[in-house]
């Protein structure tokens, strides 16, 4: 039985949510970086935007030939919703984020490590 049927498919998706979330906390900490380049603007993109594109499965390319590289659903819808904001970048509303995005990464590396928690239980309890 594929791991994915196992678990309705969450490990996957709970896979591209720390992908995303990783990416965007580098973002956010280019945007600090640069807080006194002159002229430099704040850059986002809105991560509830890309999952709903990727739980939708869009985002995704048909391969036509079976040697063809599948790409990543999220760095397919990702490219569609980078945008920088017209404004400087604010220090307070940027460590918001940062943490914000720290503890949702947090949160879905645990759910990830309670659902492999939970085959180890069914692997050693089924044993006996």
């Amino acid at each position: 039985m594929p791991i994915n049927k196992l678990f309705g498919g969450n490990i996957p998706l709970m896979g591209q949510a720390l992908n995303l979330r990783s990416e965007r906390q580098g973002l956010i900490q280019s945007n600090i970086a640069n807080l006194e380049t002159p002229g430099y603007k704040v850059q986002e993109f809105s991560f509830d935007n890309v999952m709903k594109t990727v739980m939708a499965g869009q985002g995704t390319l048909s391969q036509t030939h079976d040697k063809h590289l599948a790409l990543d659903p999220v760095d397919v819808s990702r490219g569609h919703d980078f945008k920088k904001e017209d404004r400087p970048v604010d220090i307070d509303e940027e460590m918001l984020k940062l943490s914000e995005n720290q503890l949702m990464y947090e949160i879905a590396s645990r759910l990830i490590g309670k659902k492999f928690d939970g085959l180890k239980y069914a692997i050693e309890e089924g044993g006996k």
